[in-house]
């Protein structure tokens, strides 16, 4: 098995809380077999309720606590960036997904023009690295100027985690962040059932696929890892 293999495995026993052996992990060649794998392990019921809208009925009610804002004005097709302020985000999420019983919040991510600024600051450092060297009689070469801008992109993330304030492309309404909270929040079936429904583990593993191997995520149950999806 190889290194996206193996990283896909840990992500899915670290996600259920379920053991996956090596000669299981071999049988594992569709997504619909490891869904099926998954449901196996865990306790599979049929809820009664829509667990989308119970997400967003638990979101919203703990927004309308952390954040004061009216029940009214918290709809799913809500846009996040337009209801909470960027110096809120952090500590919000943090706050609503700690009353929800959620280990962490979604994470948050760079603004574009940081990104931007970030690349060309580290060709800049690469260039700057580079130019110095011929002076000096001692050329860097491209792997020296590769090593000089990664180190500077390195760092350049590490100072600017901070400022990592912006919602990811996936997360831009209400809606998506209730169907991440569905996701994420594994008893929240609990009120009417127990145990993991097929429709959450369904939807954790096609995200965790999507994180992991970076393929589209319309991809069938029936496609094949290694041929389809790009598992090395």
């Amino acid at each position: 098995m190889g290194l996206d293999g193996v990283e896909l495995v840990m992500a899915v026993e670290d996600a259920f809380d379920i053991c996956i052996n090596d000669s299981e992990a071999g049988t594992l060649l569709t997504p619909r077999r490891l869904i099926d794998f998954v449901l196996s392990k865990v306790t599979s019921t049929t809820a009664t309720v829509c667990l989308t809208q119970r997400a967003f009925n638990l979101l919203r009610k703990s927004l309308v606590r952390q954040g004061g804002w009216k029940r009214s004005a918290i709809t799913p097709a809500m846009p996040l960036g337009a209801l909470i302020p960027r110096h809120q985000r952090r500590g919000l999420l943090a706050s609503v997904m700690t009353e929800l019983g959620i280990n962490r919040p979604p994470d948050l991510v760079r603004p574009n023009w940081l990104k931007a600024l970030l690349l060309g600051g580290s060709v800049l450092a690469g260039l700057a690295a580079a130019i110095a060297s011929i002076h000096a009689f001692n050329t860097l070469g491209l792997w020296g100027f590769m090593g000089v801008a990664i180190l500077a992109g390195v760092i350049g993330i590490r100072l600017t985690k901070p400022m990592c304030t912006e919602f990811p492309r996936q997360l831009q309404t209400i809606g998506d962040l209730s169907r991440w909270v569905m996701t994420h929040k594994s008893d929240l079936a609990n009120a009417v059932t127990s145990g993991w429904t097929r429709d959450q583990v369904v939807a954790r593993v096609r995200e965790i696929i999507v994180e992991q191997l970076g393929c589209k995520p319309d991809f069938s149950e029936d496609a094949r890892f290694v041929e389809d999806l790009g598992l090395d």
